[in-house]
C-alpha cells in the first residue's frame, strides 16, 4: 500500500477556497459596478429633448450615481458620483442616500445601488414624466452582458 502524507492542512484548503471565492465575488462586483457606472452616465447624459430633465440647480443630475456594497463594506473605489459643473449639494445627497440604502442591506453578496438622491427625483420622474434614472436602469442587463462578452 502506498502511504501519502500531505504537506497542507484542512484549514489551509478551506482558506484557499475562501480566498478564491472572495476573489470571484470581488470580480463579479467589479463587473456589476462597471455596468452601474454606464447606467449612471446614460442617465446623466440624457437631455430634456431626449425625455430627460432640464437643469436649474444641477443638484438632481449631480445626485445620480451608484455604489457597490460588498460584504457590508463600501470600498472607496466603488463609489461613483462624478461631479457636475454645479450641483455639489445634490452629489452629496446622492452619496448619503445610497449609503443610507446600503445600511438596509442584510446580505454579504455584492449589491449595486443606483440612486437619484434628491428628494424630488421621484416627483420629476412620475409627476413631470421626465426620465431621471428609470430608462437607463432598464439597460443594466444588456450593459452587463456587453461587459462580460
Amino acid at each position: 500500500m502506498l502511504n501519502i502524507t500531505s504537506d497542507f492542512t484542512q484549514d489551509e484548503i478551506s482558506n484557499w477556497i475562501k480566498e478564491d471565492l472572495n476573489s470571484i465575488i470581488y470580480e463579479m462586483g467589479e463587473v456589476m459596478f462597471k455596468a452601474g457606472c454606464k447606467v449612471v452616465d446614460l442617465a446623466r447624459a440624457k437631455t430634456k429633448n431626449e425625455g430627460g430633465f432640464g437643469n436649474i440647480t444641477w443638484n438632481l443630475r449631480g445626485s445620480i450615481g451608484c455604489l457597490l456594497l460588498i460584504d457590508h463594506n463600501i470600498p472607496d473605489e466603488f463609489i461613483y458620483f462624478p461631479p457636475v459643473s454645479k450641483g455639489e449639494e445634490g452629489r452629496q445627497k446622492g452619496i448619503d442616500y445610497a449609503r443610507e440604502i446600503a445600511l438596509l442591506v442584510d446580505d454579504g453578496a455584492p449589491v449595486l445601488i443606483i440612486v437619484a438622491g434628491e428628494e424630488y427625483a421621484g416627483y420629476v420622474q412620475d409627476m413631470e414624466d421626465y426620465d431621471v434614472i428609470d430608462g437607463s436602469t432598464k439597460r443594466f442587463d444588456s450593459l452587463l452582458k456587453q461587459i462580460l462578452s
